[in-house]
């Protein structure tokens, strides 16, 4: 009866395994078509004027319907970059959260704050919002409405 050394058995285990790692094998996507990807950082903005458009007829919105704190934190909403409709959509919202003048104490809640304002304004059936800092990276990404 012959035995292999350890160190031959683990050269041999190593060869296996390069050669499986080199021959036939490639990088599969296995995230599902239907999910929807996280934007962490604000899209570019396509059209400007537009986007600030938007984001004065929500914060008229807020300040007509809004919650105490959806309306302190929508002082901080700059522009509302994103196509939705009345069947889908998604929205960016970028704001001067963490930066600004006047500091916020809570950013966390002051993105679900506009999160959930957002929910209740827009006019979508089903879609997402993402709420960015003043440095353009996500603070609630894909808010579900």
């Amino acid at each position: 009866m012959r035995r292999c050394s350890a160190r031959s058995t683990a050269s041999a285990l190593g060869v296996l395994i390069a050669v499986g790692l080199t021959a036939g094998c490639e990088w599969t996507e296995t995230t599902p078509e239907s999910s929807s990807r996280i934007q962490e950082v604000l899209p570019a903005d396509p059209d400007e004027a537009r986007s600030e458009e938007h984001a004065r007829d929500f914060r008229a919105w807020v300040d007509d319907n809004g919650t105490p704190r959806q309306r302190e934190a929508v002082t901080r909403v700059l522009s509302i970059i994103g196509e939705w409709d009345e069947e889908t959509g998604n929205a960016y919202v970028s704001t001067d959260i963490n930066g600004g003048l006047t500091p916020v104490e809570d950013s966390m809640a002051s993105a679900t704050a506009l999160a959930e304002a957002f929910d209740r304004w827009q006019n979508s059936e089903q879609g997402f919002v993402s709420v960015y800092d003043v440095a353009g990276n996500a603070l609630i990404a894909n808010y579900e409405f």
